[in-house]
């Protein structure tokens, strides 16, 4: 009989956490845009979630 691994549960991630993730995520897309306006649109939001995930984590 093997012995069963206790995996403890974890926490599901905070909201600041997904919207850095989001935000990093708009900057990876914009990066391989080759419309400006919208690399510039996503980059806009990247900010956007980036400075409210900063004020949620504070």
């Amino acid at each position: 009989m093997r012995a069963v691994t206790h995996i403890p549960p974890t926490k599901p991630p905070s909201r600041a956490h997904k919207l850095a993730q989001e935000a990093r995520n708009c900057l990876s897309i914009a990066v391989g845009q080759k419309d400006s306006d919208f690399a510039a649109d996503l980059i806009d939001e990247a900010i956007r979630l980036a400075a409210r995930a900063r004020e949620l984590a504070a």
